[in-house]
């Protein structure tokens, strides 16, 4: 049994499995859970005949637990950061990150800075934020309702300044949470290709200026907090890999526990083909998710969730605005998730 890539027909209408010797024509019949979609790698079961593989068991790679892959590597950083061996080992670390129960993320997408609503909705959290500040809030892209014309930027700029103002109206927040910024498919930048730089610097210079604590980041980015380690990606995953689908699977009910399934036996972010998912491929690590790590938040516009799979708690917020504002608090000393809404007027 080998691992293969699924690829799109030769002949329209087929499918194939390929690898750098050839490939071979598919008849499938039965697939295990997951959303199968081209550039994936599968494993098939069945048996060749008349120079077709007649498949009667399609399934993925298993995903291989994150303490399975670091008994056999040790302590090497597969994370990033400036360490050259792995903090998730750290006992003080583990320890300070189970003392501090009052520790919380508060994680939102969608945060559309140049609609009164959405930051009158801001407002109204960081109210009841004020008596106890979150350690950090994740506000991911895209950051303009209208993310396209000429004053696209002078917008964005305005918008930020106007979040400053909130943030300074509340000192206890302003002193004591950091902002984390992940930029959106729609925001300023270099198209649709992953991964996503920073927003410019002259457009977040003055917000960065009044809040310290802030830090705009990739697209995705890696969080290192005490001992766990957190990938948050802002992208439209779910319906992309749905319309990509070699067949979509049974139960379209559990479609996340699905999407997350696929993720984490791929070991990659986007396991989709260039055309549909671009890649800047000599940052393609910066997608990987192997190990597997302690929590994956999926900035998608597609419904929120929460899917726990082989020791990762992966996060989808959902759309702030669009899903009537509802947004995730993540409480990493006992590695739990509230699902949470602002309720309207």
């Amino acid at each position: 049994m080998e691992f293969s890539c699924l690829c799109p027909g030769l002949i329209t209408g087929k499918f194939y499995l390929e690898d750098p010797s050839g490939a071979v024509q598919l008849n499938m019949s039965k697939f295990h859970s997951g959303l199968y979609t081209e550039s994936c790698f599968v494993l098939a079961e069945g048996w060749y005949e008349d120079s077709v593989f007649h498949v009667n068991a399609f399934g993925f790679p298993p995903t291989e637990p994150s303490s399975f892959t670091r008994a056999y590597y040790g302590n090497i950083n597969f994370f990033g950061g400036p360490s050259s061996t792995a903090v998730k080992a750290s006992a003080k670390l583990k320890q300070l990150e189970e003392e501090n129960e009052d520790a919380m993320f508060v994680i939102m997408s969608d945060v559309w800075l140049d609609r009164v609503e959405v930051l009158e909705k801001i407002q109204t959290m960081f109210s009841g934020y004020s008596a106890m500040p979150p350690t950090c809030f994740i506000f991911c892209g895209n950051f303009s309702s209208a993310p396209y014309g000429r004053h696209q930027l002078r917008t964005l700029k305005e918008s930020f300044k106007a979040l400053a103002d909130l943030i300074c109206e509340y000192p206890s927040i302003h002193n004591s949470s950091r902002f984390v910024f992940v930029p959106g498919p729609e925001d300023p930048g270099p198209g649709t290709v992953l991964p996503r730089p920073p927003l410019a610097e002259h457009i977040t210079e003055e917000f960065r200026q009044r809040v310290p604590f802030s830090v705009f980041t990739t697209n995705p980015c890696r969080i290192q907090y005490c001992s766990q380690e957190i990938v948050v990606i802002r992208e439209d995953l779910v319906n992309k890999m749905c319309r990509n689908c070699v067949r979509l699977p049974s139960s379209n009910l559990d479609i996340p526990s699905h999407f997350v399934k696929t993720i984490l036996s791929q070991g990659h972010v986007t396991p989709l083909p260039l055309y549909v998912c671009p890649v800047h491929w000599p940052y393609d690590y910066a997608l990987r998710v192997y190990p597997v790590p302690d929590v994956i938040v999926f900035a998608d516009k597609y419904d929120p969730f929460n899917v726990c799979n082989t020791d990762c708690l992966c996060i989808n917020p959902g759309s702030f605005p669009r899903s009537g504002f509802s947004f995730k608090v993540y409480y990493p000393s006992n590695r739990t998730v509230e699902d949470s809404k602002l309720q309207g007027l």
